[in-house]
């Protein structure tokens, strides 16, 4: 029952009347008087004494001294500073303010501070709309909800890293095998990605970490030293050297350190793709291989100047430049273009080839290789004799020429050729023959043969001769002398052509022996000059006027043999001081520099060079030969590729996924025991601490500046429910505001120390400190508002705002 007289009702304003606040002001909260402290003269209160009322002590942390008096002293012409607004226009009626102060609760301290204490209670002014608030929030009460927002962030931006993570790995994916083009630019996406990935999971790891330390504050008391680290250690990472944080709150500090350990993945992830010089495959069509078709040859034609026909490989003679009836072109002599090639294959000891040759097989930067087949002459070689066995006996071979006593050891030749048996007769008519007058010889132009190649040559072994060798004065190594002949034959050929870096390799895979190109079998006179031709072979002769396109490319194939006889004629004699060389020979692949004999496996060699002749024909593209076709080839190159280690990205992903992925379930986990939702912004704290224990242990530290008082770090805190009934401190004996409502316990949630504080329960009815929500309107809460205000759901009773009397 209030003790206080109330005013004349009628004094008062008609909207005012019943509205008036009373009772409930700071002086009664400090129970510092026994009176209201303002008396009323007409309509207006005036401030009056009032006598002090005694305090009751509770010594179980703290004690009260004394109490001064306290005896505000205000014109009679103004307000009590209670009673300063919301006074209706024109009327002098001063209200009460709508928030009565907090009861004082004791702290340590001498009389004087006590004093200081109880006198800095008075409330500073405020507007109208601040108090306006301060009126609305006194209505409502904590509200149990688990807001959408922080469970949201925390699951989206575990998303988003999981996202950016993917999106990381598809994006090196793409470029995996590509052209290592703008690397720079790459690898910045790269490091785009992953520090996305990183600031994403970092930031649900910290939302997950916030709800997380409510949870263990809620729990566990520690010192404000402690709940400093607690807060400041996802900023600062000397904070995990404090042992009480780490003994305290395990499970934060192992979320707190993942946050700092995720972005470890952002440095380890970019290195994922690197970028090396790789070897591209492209099997494909090369649709312009250089290649080889005789065939063109038979149908030349030096006649045809509409268009150029390329060149040939050989020189005509003819029986008529006209074109007369019954002309014909017979062979004269390889042409300069076919020597010219022949030489450059023959000195190169290799085919040659051409920059365009790559390029049109290839295409710009790309090395190929591909099979082409053509038919082309070839030299078919046999050996008929050597003197490995008994070296001082003479082996006459059939159908040669000589035999092995004019080779050493047993003769001085170490090397010797015959080349021209069977030979084109060059002139065809004699010197004085008038093509208009005298009428051309029956055979004129006729390959009546092709040569056979009768080569004999010694091979020096290094190994010394035997002192009781008969050749023992003549040499000084024993020497095997070698005869073979080569055939000159029509052949299939398949050939493996590699060109690798510009650089023509071409292999011979495949020779398929047709027929001698004539297939005639010559025998040398005693003359040693003139030759027969057996009468059953002489149908094999080939004639210019019978079959002009075979006889062309006979006469092609003729003009190449002819090249690679003028390099293999003549000898070589090795006299008692020097080697005495009458051949071309000694300028070809076919001897050994160092010792001027011929090289071993000279029969191989020699075929080897009249190929690299005829694969010579390939680097020219003005032949009359020269053909191009479309043929499968494989393509590669060394380029600078990309290449990405999947393994190395998602090793640091999945574990930095994992660990943010268990922050988020214990943040949730702590959202759910907490059952609601929170941060760790200034907000949250400011509504957190309000605690008169808290705000007298702050007294001194206002300003929240470094040193930070040593004791106040020592200081246990709990974040629970205040025992307002039970704190140590001074209540007053008459303090009979409200604690139920509606059969409900009404309680306030701050940090508190931990004798005054108990555990929170889920779903309690927590509002603010007791006296700070007693408003005096009058009115009903009804519907909605009030359900809030009480926390039930369906409950349907009055709220009476308190009516103080004055």
């Amino acid at each position: 029952m209030d003790r206080w007289t109330n005013p004349p009702s009628a004094s008062l304003p008609p909207s005012r009347r019943g509205a008036v606040p009373g009772g409930r002001s700071d002086y009664y909260e400090m129970g510092a008087f026994e009176e209201p402290p303002w008396e009323t003269t007409g309509t207006q209160y005036q401030p009056k004494h009032r006598q002090q009322r005694p305090l009751r002590s509770f010594s179980k942390t703290y004690s009260l001294v004394s109490q001064s008096p306290m005896t505000p002293s205000f014109p009679s012409s103004q307000t009590s500073p209670e009673i300063i607004y919301n006074a209706p226009s024109g009327s002098t009626t001063p209200l009460i303010s709508a928030v009565p102060p907090r009861k004082s609760v004791g702290s340590v301290g001498s009389e004087a501070s006590i004093s200081s204490v109880v006198s800095s209670r008075t409330r500073l002014r405020s507007d109208p709309m601040t108090e306006n608030l301060v009126r609305l929030r006194s209505r409502t009460t904590a509200i149990w909800k688990i807001h959408w927002y922080m469970p949201t962030a925390m699951v989206f931006l575990l998303l988003l890293g999981v996202l950016g993570a993917v999106s990381h790995h598809l994006f090196y994916l793409s470029l995996h095998g590509k052209p290592a083009t703008d690397q720079l630019l790459k690898v910045r996406f790269g490091t785009a990605f992953a520090f996305f990935t990183r600031s994403m999971l970092v930031g649900s790891s910290v939302v997950a970490y916030r709800q997380r330390i409510w949870h263990t504050l809620r729990e566990k008391a520690m010192t404000l030293n402690g709940i400093d680290s607690l807060f400041s250690v996802i900023e600062d990472p000397t904070m995990f050297g404090n042992w009480e944080m780490v003994r305290n709150a395990k499970l934060a500090t192992l979320m707190a350190f993942t946050c700092w350990v995720i972005p470890i993945a952002s440095v380890l992830s970019p290195a994922a793709l690197t970028a090396s010089v790789e070897v591209t495959t492209n099997s494909t069509i090369c649709p312009a291989v250089p290649t080889l078709d005789f065939s063109q040859e038979g149908l030349y034609n030096f006649r045809e100047t509409v268009e150029f026909p390329g060149f040939s490989l050989a020189y005509y003679n003819t029986t008529s430049g006209a074109a007369a009836p019954g002309y014909f072109d017979y062979y004269d002599q390889p042409s300069k273009i076919n020597r010219r090639l022949a030489t450059l294959a023959v000195y190169n000891k290799q085919p040659v080839s051409d920059d365009v040759m790559s390029l049109n097989a290839c295409s710009a930067g790309w090395n190929c290789t591909y099979y082409i087949k053509f038919t082309g002459p070839g030299y078919k070689c046999e050996e008929i004799a050597n003197n490995k066995d008994s070296a001082d006996s003479v082996i006459y071979p059939p159908g040669s020429p000589f035999n092995t006593s004019i080779l050493a050891p047993i003769g001085d030749m170490i090397y010797y050729a015959d080349v021209d048996i069977g030979d084109y007769l060059d002139p065809q008519v004699p010197e004085d023959y008038n093509a208009t007058i005298d009428h051309h010889p029956p055979d004129l132009g006729t390959f009546k043969a092709e040569p056979v190649l009768w080569v004999g040559y010694t091979i020096n072994t290094t190994k010394p001769i035997s002192p009781t060798s008969v050749f023992a004065k003549k040499w000084k190594f024993e020497l095997v002398s070698h005869i073979f002949k080569c055939q000159h034959y029509e052949v299939n050929y398949t050939i493996h052509m590699n060109y690798s870096e510009g650089h023509q390799y071409a292999t011979i895979t495949e020779r398929n022996w047709l027929a001698p190109i004539v297939d005639t079998t010559p025998t040398l006179l005693p003359d040693g000059v003139n030759f027969t031709i057996p009468n059953d072979e002489i149908n094999r002769e080939i004639t210019p006027d019978a079959d002009p396109e075979r006889y062309k490319r006979i006469a092609a194939y003729h003009s190449l043999g002819a090249l690679l006889r003028n390099f293999l004629r003549g000898t070589i004699q090795q006299k008692e001081e020097y080697p005495l060389t009458k051949t071309d020979l000694s300028e070809t692949k076919l001897t050994d520099p160092s010792t001027a004999y011929a090289v071993g496996d000279l029969m191989n060699k020699t075929q080897s060079m009249y190929e690299d002749m005829l694969l010579t024909l390939l680097s020219e593209p003005h032949l009359t030969i020269a053909s191009n076709a479309s043929v499968p080839c494989v393509k590669t190159r060394h380029v600078n590729l990309y290449y990405y280690y999947a393994q190395s990205l998602w090793i640091g992903y999945a574990l930095v996924v994992a660990a943010a992925t268990a922050c988020v379930v214990a943040g949730a986990y702590a959202i759910r025991e907490n059952g609601v939702s929170s941060d760790t912004m200034f907000s949250r704290i400011l509504v957190t601490t309000r605690n008169p224990t808290l705000d007298r242990l702050a007294h001194g530290a206002c300003l929240g500046g470094d040193p930070f008082p040593k004791v106040l770090k020592q200081v246990k805190l709990r974040f629970g429910v205040l025992d307002e009934e039970g704190t140590t401190g001074t209540v007053r004996e008459d303090d009979d505001r409200p604690s139920v409502l509606y059969g409900m316990q009404v309680e306030h949630c701050a940090f508190g120390i931990e004798s005054e504080t108990k555990a929170i329960v889920k779903g309690g009815l927590y509002a603010g400190l007791r006296g700070h929500g007693e408003d005096c309107d009058g009115e009903y809460i009804e519907g909605d508002e009030r359900e809030r205000l009480v926390g039930g759901e369906g409950q349907r009773r009055r709220r009476w705002r308190r009516r103080f009397s004055i």
